[in-house]
C-alpha cells in the first residue's frame, strides 16, 4: 500500500534563519488513528561523536545518529496477507511527524530521506547527522561550570494531545570513544513536552535529548589561579620592603598591577562578551583589589614615614603581609565553591 505525497509543500523559517519544507497541518496526510488515539512514536537518539564546545560561539559540533518508529494501520498488510514483505519508499509518501531540530546552526544529513515499513505496519525512520548545534551556555562558574548540550526536536504540524514521544531506552546513548577534550560526560536523559509557539499562538509536541558535561577543572586551576596567586603574592612583598624604600616600592605594586589587567584581558578572548561574571572574572577582579590595596599601602607608609610615624607604618605592614595572602584564599574559595 503506497500513499500519495501531498500536492503542496511549503517552507518555515526556523529560529537560525535556515529554511526547512514542512507539511501544515490541513494539507498533511491524516495522521493515523486519527479521530482516536494519540499516535505514539519511539525516539532514539546515539550520538556518535562530540568534537567541540566553542563557549565564544555558544555551539557544539556533534556526529549522531537519529532513529524514529510508529505504527500506521493503514500499511498494516499482515492483516490481509499473512506473507506480505517488507519494503521501503520516501518519507513524504507516508505519515510522519515532520520533525525538525530547532536548534541547529549547520546540520548535514547522511542518508536517503527513506522509511523502511514491515508487513505489521511499523514504519521506521533513520538518519545519521552531523554539523553544528547552538547550545545555552551557562558560564558563572566557569571553569568548573556543568553544561547541558541538548538536541531538540520539535514538530511544526502536531500538539502533544496528538501525538507523544517516547524514549527508545535501547537506543539512546553516546559512544565511549568521543573526540571532546576537557570535559566528562556525567549523564544522558531525555524529555517529551509541549512547545508553546507565541506567534501562532500553538502548543507543539518536542523532544529533548539532553547530555550533560561536567569541564576538567585541574588544567584552569594551573592555568588560571596559579598565576594570579603569584601576582597578588608579588604585590604581597611590597609589605616586606622598608616603607622608605620609596621606588622599589611603587615600581613592584604597579607593575603587578598592569600585569593583572593584561593577564585578564587575555583570559577574557576565550568566553564571549556576557551580562554577568565569571568565577573566573570575580577572582581576578578580587585580585585587583588587592594589588590595588598594595599600591595604596605603599603610599601610605610612605607618607607615614615621611611624617614621623615609622612605627605606625611598620605595623600597617606586618598585617597586610599575612592578611592579603588569606584574603586572595578566602575568595578564590567562595568564587569558585560557592
Amino acid at each position: 500500500m503506497t500513499i500519495k505525497p501531498p500536492p503542496n509543500i511549503q517552507i518555515a523559517v526556523t529560529q537560525n534563519n535556515q529554511k526547512h519544507w514542512y507539511i501544515p497541518h490541513d494539507q498533511a496526510i491524516p495522521r493515523p488513528d486519527n479521530d482516536s488515539h494519540i499516535t505514539q512514536i519511539l525516539v532514539g537518539i546515539y550520538t556518535l561523536d562530540l568534537v567541540k564546545i566553542n563557549e565564544i560561539d555558544q555551539t557544539v559540533y556533534i556526529d549522531f545518529y537519529l532513529g524514529l518508529q510508529w505504527y500506521d494501520c493503514r500499511l498494516d498488510a499482515s492483516l490481509s496477507n499473512p506473507n506480505a514483505s517488507p519494503y521501503q519508499c520516501k518519507l513524504e509518501q507516508v505519515w510522519h511527524p515532520n520533525l525538525h531540530i530547532i536548534n541547529q546552526r549547520h546540520l548535514d544529513k547522511e542518508l536517503d530521506e527513506i522509511v523502511h515499513i514491515n508487513p505489521q505496519g511499523i514504519v521506521t525512520y533513520r538518519q545519521r547527522f552531523y554539523g553544528q548545534l547552538s547550545t545555552s551556555l551557562d558560564l558563572k562558574r566557569f571553569p568548573f561550570d556543568e553544561q547541558t548540550i541538548k538536541v531538540e526536536l520539535i514538530s511544526f504540524s502536531y500538539s502533544p494531545e496528538e501525538i507523544h514521544f517516547i524514549e527508545a531506552d535501547e537506543l539512546n546513548g553516546i559512544s565511549n570513544e568521543i573526540s571532546l577534550i576537557n570535559w566528562s560526560i556525567t549523564e544522558i536523559s531525555t524529555h517529551s513536552h509541549g512547545h508553546y509557539l507565541q506567534p501562532e499562538q500553538q502548543e507543539y509536541a518536542r523532544f529533548d535529548y539532553q547530555i550533560k558535561v561536567q569541564r576538567h577543572s585541574h588544567f584552569y586551576a594551573w592555568r588560571v589561579l596559579f598565576p594570579v596567586a603569584l601576582i597578588v603574592l608579588m604585590s604581597d612583598l611590597v609589605f616586606w620592603l622598608e616603607p622608605t624604600q620609596v621606588i622599589p616600592q611603587i615600581t613592584l605594586a604597579t607593575a603587578t598591577m598592569v600585569s593583572l589587567i593584561t593577564y585578564q584581558f587575555i583570559l577574557r578572548q576565550e568566553l564571549p562578551k556576557m551580562n554577568y561574571l565569571t568565577a573566573e572574572d570575580k577572582v581576578i577582579v578580587g585580585a585587583m583589589l588587592l594589588v590595588f590595596l598594595a599600591l595604596v599601602e605603599s603610599v601610605t607608609s610612605i607618607n607615614l614615614v615621611a611624617g614621623g610615624y615609622r612605627d605606625l607604618a611598620l605595623y600597617l605592614d606586618d598585617v597586610l603581609k599575612w592578611l592579603v595572602p588569606v584574603l586572595f584564599m578566602g575568595l578564590a574559595a567562595f568564587a569558585f565553591w560557592v
